[in-house]
This record gives structure tokens, sequence and C-alpha cells, in this order.
């Protein structure tokens, strides 16, 4: 828990709406609480797919558009949301959140788009610095997990490490890393909890 109240301090510094929970359920009632009765876009996440928001956040009867449940097309609906929920790829110990994406999505609706963006991370995507960040981001555990579970053939999932590979079944194609929220949101919360989520 010291480490991730190091991180924690350190987002909030940065000016990101930050918190720390105990575990995935708390995650998933801290982030229907923030949304409210709020639409939401759903970015690319087994972190969210894992605490079930989707679900809970149909259940009640809000909108909600996430392309791995609804097609490609809710992609375009998502960043128009009032709120944006994704994961992370890393977070540095100084607060610095990175995202790799293969079409940009995650990025460019934390980047502008919706009003507000929430991003839940667990504590195993906590990394040193930026140099780890992107060594998480390209290790076979995240990249070659991922790429492993949607079927692909990539160096990181074949051969279990990155070849900054020339495959056209790549999914690191965009990398972002945000020192603080963007101007084009208004307010960017961030969720950490202290249990592994995603990969």
């Amino acid at each position: 828990m010291e480490n991730l109240e190091f991180v924690n301090q350190n987002l909030i510094r940065r000016g990101f709406k930050s918190c720390i929970v105990p575990g995935a359920h708390e995650a998933l009632t801290t982030a229907l609480g923030i949304i409210g009765s709020c639409s939401v876009g759903i970015g690319g996440s087994l972190s969210v797919e894992q605490i079930k928001l989707y679900d809970e956040l149909k259940q009640r009867g809000n909108a909600v558009f996430w392309h791995w449940r609804d097609g490609a097309a809710a992609k375009i609906q998502a960043a128009r949301a009032d709120f944006y929920v994704c994961s992370a790829n890393a977070v540095t110990a100084d607060g610095i959140i990175f995202l790799t994406d293969g079409s940009g999505n995650r990025i460019s609706a934390l980047s502008f788009g919706p009003k507000n963006a929430i991003l839940i991370i667990g504590k195993n995507k906590i990394v040193g610095d930026g140099r780890e960040a992107v060594m998480r981001i390209r290790s076979a555990e995240c990249a070659g997990a991922n790429a492993k579970r949607l079927g692909l053939h990539t160096p990181c999932a074949d051969l279990g490490e990155c070849d900054d590979c020339a495959s056209p079944e790549r999914i690191c194609r965009v990398t972002a890393f945000f020192e603080r929220p963007s101007n084009g949101l208004e307010n960017t919360y961030v969720i950490l909890a202290d249990c592994n989520l995603g990969l």
C-alpha cells in the first residue's frame, strides 16, 4: 500500500483526481459513483471487463458504448460520451501514465472529446520510470499476452519478446504518455486498485 500511496500523491500533484481502493469491487463501486447517470464510452480494457463495469452500467440504465460488446462503430460513440473509461498500460512511480494502442482510440479520447475520463489501474501496472513503462508495454506479459489473447502472430506472442516488428498484426502502433491531464477534458479520474487488474 505504501507504493500505491506514493503513486497516488504524485498523480494528485500532477492534477489527476486520483484515489486508492482496496480491490476490484471497490474500483467498480467508485467508478459507478463518479459516473452517476451519465453516458459512458469504454476503451479496450481487460481491467474494465474484470470489474464488470459494462454489465453494471447496462443493468442500471446508463447509455454505454463499447466496441468489444457493441461493434466497431461504438468507438466513435464512446469518444462522444460524457465519460470515457479505460485502463493504462503503465503508470510510473512519479505519476506519469503510459498507454499504447493499435488505433489510438484510448489515447485520442483521453486527449480530447469526452468531458471526463476514468482510468482504472491495478497495482501490477506500477513501474519505476518511463524506461520501465516502455519495457513493460513491450513485454511478453503485456503486449505479448494481449496479442495471444487476440489470436495474433507477432514476435512478442510467438517468441516471447518484442522485435519492434513490422507485422501487419502488430498492436503496439500508437504510444503516448500523460504527464498531466489533457486540457481537452474537464476531469481525469484515476482509480488505483490494490490488486492486479488487466495485463
